[in-house]
């Protein structure tokens, strides 16, 4: 494996590249910061490194992978997103929270096998939104750890799940990690579906 230690604010453009490379063109599987705890993800447009994850993370078939996406308009690509919505979550975004929204036909059936809801997230981290700028579509996210383990410094992940990663940014331990606040908005008012570092005041 790869380990790039990347700066916080300015991470570096040759490092970005790299990474985006090795998820784009080579199908691979990144380590990364976000502004909750550690990921683990891939590019949306490869299923077969999804399932890969899932396996390695033993993570239920049936529990569907957040999008991070690096702005809007990303977001309407993969989402059905209406202007209410829209002005809603630009009060939060980026900051900590996954907004589960009515999924297009263009989220990938090995993602979300049901298509009709994903979780969207634009993280308030510079490294990894960088990242998905570079990589020019959305990683297919989930967390490091096992559920309910959350794991905010890299050197704590598991070696068997390390040793099948292609490539990590390092950007150190994180502050107070903790898992994104979670709001639904599929159902007629906005429902906290999980209470995280994320502040909702609605």
């Amino acid at each position: 494996m790869i380990i790039y230690n990347v700066h916080p604010v300015n991470p570096q453009r040759r490092y970005l590249d790299s990474v985006a490379r090795i998820l784009k063109d080579e199908g691979g599987i990144a380590v990364y910061p976000t502004d909750t705890v550690y990921g683990i993800g891939a590019c949306v447009s490869n299923p077969k490194a999804i399932d890969k994850i899932s396996h390695l993370l033993m993570k239920d078939k049936k529990r569907s992978f957040s999008f991070i996406c690096s702005d809007f308009s990303q977001i309407s690509t993969y989402c059905h997103l209406s202007n209410a919505h829209f002005k809603l979550m630009k009060k939060y975004l980026p900051g900590p929270f996954t907004f589960i929204l009515p999924a297009t036909n263009l989220v990938p059936k090995k993602i979300c096998p049901k298509r009709k809801t994903v979780g969207i997230r634009i993280p308030n981290c510079a490294v990894v939104l960088e990242l998905v700028k570079t990589i020019g579509e959305p990683i297919a996210n989930t967390s490091i750890g096992l559920p309910g383990d959350l794991r905010g410094d890299p050197e704590e992940v598991r070696p068997a799940v390390i040793n099948e990663v292609d490539v990590m940014l390092d950007m150190g331990p994180l502050d107070d990690p903790s898992g994104s606040t979670i709001i639904d908005l599929t159902t007629e008012d906005p429902e906290m579906i999980r209470e995280g570092k994320g502040k909702w005041e609605e």
